[in-house]
């Protein structure tokens, strides 16, 4: 079952990831105002819950989750820790707008994130020669002088409210993924009535 499922997802991921690759966004904060930011080192990502109470100030830990294979490529989603604790890539750095996945104690990977569009989980791949990623995402702080958020978020596309988590999968292999817009149309096969609303949030490591 679990072959199987990996084997769907790989599929899924290679359908629309390679071409996306090489599409390059010249500034991937236009718009965002003066607090956004294309490049940010060392940090982890977490989910922040829109409309349920939260555990703790900062939302739930996000990792780099498995997403499938084929021969040379492996492709990964962002996923909660929780639903995938086993996760290699734990931290991030943002450079250009490009997010790229590090270890846990800061050994760059050889993934690259790929273009997104609506309805997508967002999605990197592995491989031993990589393309170049896309730059596609930002960070934004929060301005407000009288307390808005403590946490930079981070935006894809352009936006930072566009984020959901969404399961996928089937026990004991449910993953709870970022997916962007999501949709009950999609084709990466989440379950678009399990999706919630979240806020992306970037938490300095140093």
């Amino acid at each position: 079952m679990f072959a199987l499922a990996l084997s769907s997802l790989a599929l899924t991921a290679v359908s629309y990831a390679l071409p996306m690759l090489t599409t390059r966004q010249s500034d991937p904060c236009a718009g965002l105002g003066i607090a956004s930011f294309p490049t940010e080192y060392n940090f982890t990502l977490a989910a922040w819950n829109w409309t349920l109470p939260n555990a703790n100030d900062t939302g739930a830990p996000l990792v780099i989750g498995q997403a499938g294979a084929v021969d040379g490529e492996s492709f990964g989603v962002l996923s909660t820790w929780a639903t995938y604790s086993y996760a290699d890539w734990t931290t991030f750095s943002l450079i250009d707008g490009a997010l790229i996945p590090y270890s846990a104690d800061g050994a760059a990977s050889n993934g690259v994130d790929a273009n997104i569009f609506s309805g997508e989980e967002l999605l990197w791949v592995f491989t031993v020669n990589p393309p170049p990623p896309a730059e596609i995402y930002c960070g934004v702080a929060d301005p407000d002088p009288a307390g808005g958020y403590q946490y930079a978020a981070l935006a894809v596309n352009g936006s930072t409210d566009g984020f959901s988590l969404c399961l996928l999968g089937e026990p004991p292999y449910v993953q709870n993924n970022i997916v962007y817009r999501a949709s009950p149309n999609n084709t990466d096969g989440y379950d678009y009535e399990s999706c919630y609303g979240v806020r992306v949030q970037i938490l300095p490591l140093s």
